[in-house]
């Protein structure tokens, strides 16, 4: 099998990943607000807090979660769910670290460093992945086009000259 008939597979894998983790922080925030918000170490308050929580921390992975299982659908679409991954990704890394130097908290945000630049450099090796496999596409695309169209032409002809 062509590495490039698998490349949407991987690239999948890589949206199906990552939508499956956006999921579970979101509904981990949704379900108990309170304990993982406590577990961040932020302390919130009953109420509105709550109800921002769920929203803020639980609602926007799950929305991102919700247009990645979108994309899944179509191999056209697999460039723009990586671009997005790559994307919001490596903002929140940059806005890790940033945060981390500021706040002097590199050693507690070190467990959270590492998956999201690893998710940042795979989700950026799927957008070269599905790029050079539609520079491909295009580039024996015409070939192929011309191969298929051939049979058609011929039974059209046949049923004219019928």
């Amino acid at each position: 099998m062509s590495s490039w008939r698998i490349s949407p597979w991987i690239s999948r894998l890589i949206v199906l990943v990552v939508a499956g983790l956006f999921t579970a922080i979101s509904l981990k925030f949704i379900l108990d607000p309170q304990g993982s918000a406590t577990a961040s170490g932020i302390t919130i308050e009953p109420g509105l807090a709550y109800t921002s929580t769920r929203t803020g921390f639980g609602g926007f992975p799950l929305g991102f979660a919700l247009i990645l299982v979108f994309c899944l659908f179509s191999s056209w679409r697999l460039l723009a769910a990586l671009s997005f991954i790559a994307t919001v990704t490596a903002v929140i890394l940059f806005v890790r670290l940033y945060a981390a130097a500021t706040d002097h908290t590199f050693a507690a945000s070190a467990y959270l460093l590492a998956p999201e630049a690893a998710i940042t450099v795979v989700s950026l090796l799927g957008v070269w992945l599905e790029w050079t496999r539609r520079a491909h596409a295009a580039k024996i695309g015409p070939a192929l086009s011309e191969h298929r169209d051939q049979p058609f032409a011929r039974s059209n002809a046949t049923l004219r000259d019928a």
